[in-house]
């Protein structure tokens, strides 16, 4: 499996920090931190502006200058900017002056990582994100910075107590590294211009910016791990290397693609589950699910013992199913599940990861039910040729496809019985199942 069919989720996170708030000037200010974003490599440059309530107008120095008032709020001023040909890539820019002085942050962040990795341009384009470190440093002077997966950040951070923005020391090493001169000198300038690394460069205001590797797109491998641990080490001579060294290994299993062999009935829905946890939890939950293999479906008969209609209008049935029923079902999950709106099978595992997510309760749950069996019923109908037998109790009601009777409302009323049952008896399993017996 290629890397970045595993790591679907990861960012590219580049932030760099600085205690002189350049908003303090106003629009020389806004000036001097524009020149610095479109410095960047064009297919980053500010594309759009962010606004509330979703404006995303196209950018201009003209415009920017005339919604200056719009980006401040009391001490702070925030701006958003969406890069122009990376889509989902945006800087996150702010500053602030209070009674604890003055802050300043310009946030890039790349979604998604694979961008980085590019063939023929991985190094090109890490160079335009070292220009950028040089670029801010020769405007304003910098007190931290870092340029990493922020998959991999996150790996060593603790969730409830991530810490401080500007660490008071140096607790990890990533591909890129600027300490300001107060670090510098807690460290020991000579110490930190002797870091065995690829560049060490002194930076305008006594800070320093440490590359661990040329690119950040092999983070996590074995060599790009040695020189982050020789690095750290080095800063940190408190450390144990062999500790610093394990703990980063660890991180990089994360990053390790693992084959996936789910059970086919229910493959689509754990992809969908896999992909909404993220990478933490990928491996062990591939691992986990590879192993899972869900209840034989039970909910039909033969069609030999399938009761006969007992309503007293079988085709007014019908259409109360279809017509109001699965209608509802439609309302309900169009927006979480746009295929709902063509009524195909292709919907049903959104459909089951959708229930798989949600906490129903029992008023609404009583509402769902019927929904669900009537749209399973459906597409029993529809697609597999299939024909409703109604039944005054909606669990006897069944569908007709070859020789057997299938009970989608029964089905359904299982796939809501508990927090894991819309995996164990989903609507996409019943159905898969109906369509290989159907001759």
């Amino acid at each position: 499996m290629h890397p970045d069919e595993w790591n679907k989720s990861d960012i590219l996170d580049f932030e760099l920090f600085s205690p002189v708030n350049p908003f303090d000037r106003g629009h020389e200010g806004l000036d001097e931190v524009l020149d610095v974003v479109e410095s960047v490599d064009e297919e980053l440059r500010p594309g759009k502006i962010s606004f509330e309530r979703g404006r995303k107008p196209k950018y201009s120095r003209q415009l920017m200058h005339e919604s200056l008032p719009e980006f401040q709020f009391m001490e702070h001023t925030s701006i958003f900017l969406n890069c122009a040909r990376v889509p989902d890539a945006y800087f996150d820019i702010h500053g602030s002056t209070n009674d604890e002085g003055s802050r300043f942050s310009l946030t890039l962040r790349i979604i998604p990582f694979a961008w980085c990795r590019e063939p023929g341009k991985e190094e090109e384009r890490a160079a335009r994100l070292v220009s950028l470190v040089r670029t801010l440093a020769s405007r304003l002077p910098l007190s931290y910075g870092l340029a990493h997966s922020d998959t991999d950040c996150l790996l060593d951070t603790d969730p409830e107590n991530p810490g401080p923005s500007v660490p008071p020391q140096v607790e990890r090493m990533h591909w890129l590294n600027v300490y300001g001169p107060r670090m510098v000198e807690a460290l020991g300038r000579e110490r930190v211009l002797s870091t065995p690394a690829l560049l060490v460069e002194e930076l305008p205001h006594g800070a320093v910016l440490v590359l661990t590797r040329p690119t950040p797109v092999d983070f996590a491998s074995e060599q790009a791990r040695l020189a982050q641990a020789r690095a750290l080490v080095h800063l940190r001579p408190d450390l144990n290397p062999e500790d610093v060294l394990s703990t980063l290994h660890r991180r990089s299993l994360a990053f390790t693609p693992i084959p996936i062999q789910f059970h086919p009935d229910v493959a689509d829905i754990l992809l969908q589950e896999v992909d909404f946890q993220g990478l933490f939890q990928r491996r062990q939950m591939v691992e986990r699910y590879n192993a899972y293999h869900p209840p034989a479906v039970s909910e039909w008969l033969p069609v030999s013992q399938q009761p006969w209609p007992d309503v007293p209008d079988v085709q007014a049935a019908i259409d109360l199913y279809e017509g109001t029923y699965a209608e509802q079902l439609l309302a309900l999950m169009h927006t979480q599940v746009p295929s709902v709106m063509d009524r195909s099978p292709e919907s049903l595992p959104g459909i089951d990861w959708n229930c798989w997510r949600s906490s129903f309760s029992q008023e609404k749950r009583s509402r769902v039910i019927p929904a669900l069996g009537a749209y399973l019923g459906m597409l029993l109908v529809y697609e597999l040729k299939g024909r409703w037998v109604p039944r005054r109790n909606l669990d006897e009601a069944a569908v007709v496809v070859g020789d057997r009777a299938w009970l989608p409302f029964l089905r359904a009323r299982y796939c809501l019985q508990s927090r894991d049952a819309p995996l164990d008896f989903s609507l996409t399993q019943l159905f898969r199942e109906a369509q290989r017996l159907r001759g």
